[in-house]
């Protein structure tokens, strides 16, 4: 194990001083990059958030409305200030996740050892190895082969437990757990009452619809017996791992399963991720999310100081 730990230490620090020697310098010297700014910080900036995801589109060196969005969505799950804007901490913490997102330790399970522990040792998330390892759920045996993301940047710091097992886990994370076609339980809190419901699309969120028609009449006794746009707080089951997210309760967008009562999608949205049509940050919905999760997430300028969206996007929440 002390030698485990010396490879996991070694990459790390490799991968720190490497990003230090190479930017460092110019990161203290920056300007804070923001909407209207030009140039190859931008570009920088922009291939970062490309090559993580946030970006659907190519870099362009315009810093516009959809950089912003990303970089707030970046922010969010890595438990920065989130104001859209790109000042040494968050270039910083850009250049590191970058540099350890594909820096990997194989640890081989010991007996009687359980993934939280795993986790925990690491200093990363359950979540992270199941989705690194296509896990169906929480359960090694000894002797099983693991990939571990390596650092701290492997989780995002903004993921966490509340007592009962709720996490509040990071949407490119949830993107890759719960797949496309898969049912996974939507638990609400308030009432108690559940449904099952299939993940059809979505790349900024999740879009599902419900399994069944009981499954839709239960989803409409929840929002009071009509459907809404209302965000909902909930806790979404996939497989063993139980989630803080936020749903609404309107049908929209194209129907796949055509006898469930249910004549369209809704959106399922976690901690950072965005809406579809603008690829912009929902405050309300993340306000839902911190409620589901019992505990404070730490989401800055997002839910203090930023101003309400409008309530309603036709075709889109």
């Amino acid at each position: 194990m002390k030698s485990l730990i010396k490879l996991r230490i070694m990459v790390v620090f490799g991968c720190v001083f490497l990003s230090v020697a190479l930017f460092a310098p110019d990161v203290r010297a920056m300007s804070i990059l923001q909407p209207g700014a030009r140039g190859s910080r931008v570009l920088e900036v922009q291939k970062y958030l490309y090559q993580l995801n946030y970006m659907r589109i190519k870099p362009t060196g315009y810093y516009g409305g959809l950089t912003k969005e990303a970089v707030k969505s970046f922010q969010i799950e890595h438990n920065l200030a989130v104001d859209g804007l790109v000042g040494p901490e968050t270039m910083n913490a850009l250049q590191r996740v970058i540099c350890q997102r594909n820096m990997l330790v194989r640890y081989t399970v010991k007996p009687g050892e359980t993934l939280e522990k795993i986790a925990a040792r690491f200093r990363t998330d359950a979540a992270v190895i199941m989705a690194r390892n296509n896990l169906p759920d929480k359960q090694v045996i000894a002797g099983q082969t693991l990939l571990i993301p390596a650092g701290d940047q492997a989780a995002g710091a903004n993921s966490r437990n509340r007592a009962g097992g709720i996490q509040a886990v990071p949407w490119s994370i949830v993107n890759q757990l719960w797949r496309n076609g898969e049912v996974a339980r939507i638990i609400d809190p308030e009432t108690g009452k559940s449904f099952q419901a299939k993940r059809l699309y979505g790349y900024y969120h999740a879009d599902a619809e419900p399994l069944t028609k009981t499954d839709s009449k239960i989803m409409k006794e929840i929002f009071g017996g009509q459907w809404s746009w209302e965000r909902r707080g909930v806790v979404v089951q996939v497989r063993n791992l139980y989630i803080a997210a936020s749903i609404n309760g309107m049908p929209h967008g194209g129907q796949s399963i055509y006898d469930n009562d249910f004549p369209g999608q809704f959106c399922a949205h976690f901690l950072g991720s965005r809406i579809h049509q603008t690829g912009r940050v929902d405050r309300q919905h993340h306000v839902m999310i911190e409620r589901a999760s019992g505990s404070p997430l730490i989401l800055g300028d997002l839910l203090t100081r930023e101003a309400a969206p409008p309530i309603a996007e036709p075709g889109e929440k």
